[in-house]
């Protein structure tokens, strides 16, 4: 994603005393390094064309007082420190901040999901005169065309609809935008139970085939859920079933939602 290095970067940079315990990714031996930590966050999955975002945030201690973060292909993984990262065939980093020491940090990327395929995110905490790496981390997500709807397939309901409203399961899963045709909501309900054991693969309930469409920002029903989740169709002869799954769901507070109780 090439032409993303030129998205807004919004920073955020604020002294304060170094946290308790962060992630040690430096020698055990250097008590001061030990401390500093980074923490990468944001979608697993785009839709091409969407507009999505990383938080990059942690502790700088000791004589950590730079950040950088480069975008990288897929392969191979981030590099064990930044002076090795620097050497890749990779651009310039997407991102180089200063640090205050002995603080926290924050900082938001902005991207546009442009081409279909994985990338790679690399943060490295360092001090900019040695290059000593302090603190890395890496994460990774994929942008993907949606399939073409197969001819007469049913999608899930739009957003504040449905045949039958939202379900939780016990881990706090949710089921919901059910839309049916030919089938009642007992039966919706009966075939949607398979969606939490699945997790996004194809599975097979009450009768029913289910295969899944992995979703995230820009997609249809994505003001009802944050990060990844999947739109299932279920069909079973002419009668189909449709409906969201994921874990993520942020349009009603999942604790007021009934619980989806098992078929039979």
């Amino acid at each position: 994603m090439v032409g993303s290095r030129r998205a807004l970067v919004g920073w955020a940079a604020f002294a304060g005393a170094a946290a308790a315990a962060g992630l040690a990714l430096a020698p055990a031996s250097e008590a001061l390094a030990a401390k500093s930590s980074i923490r990468l966050r944001g979608p697993k999955v785009n839709t091409l064309g969407a507009r999505f975002q990383y938080a990059v945030s942690g502790v700088a201690a000791g004589r950590a007082n730079h950040l950088y973060v480069w975008e990288a292909p897929s392969t191979p993984a981030c590099a064990r420190t930044s002076g090795a990262q620097a050497r890749r065939a990779a651009p310039a980093p997407f991102a180089s901040r200063a640090i205050a020491g002995h603080g926290h940090f924050s900082l938001v990327l902005r991207f546009v999901a442009r081409s279909a395929e994985k990338h790679r995110l690399c943060a490295y905490l360092v001090n900019r005169r040695s290059g000593k790496t302090f603190a890395r981390a890496e994460a990774a997500w994929t942008n993907f065309a949606p399939p073409a709807p197969s001819a007469g397939a049913l999608h899930p309901a739009a957003v504040g609809s449905g045949l039958c409203p939202a379900k939780k399961f016990p881990d706090r899963a949710v089921v919901a935008q059910f839309a049916a045709t030919g089938a009642k909501c007992a039966v919706v309900e009966a075939v949607a139970f398979g969606a939490d054991g699945a997790q996004g693969a194809a599975f097979s309930s009450a009768g029913f085939s289910c295969t899944a469409a992995p979703q995230g920002p820009g997609s249809p029903w994505a003001t009802a859920w944050s990060g990844t989740y999947y739109a299932y169709n279920c069909a079973a002869g002419a009668q189909q079933v449709a409906f969201n799954w994921g874990t993520q769901y942020t349009y009603a507070p999942v604790g007021a939602l009934q619980t989806i109780r098992p078929p039979g």
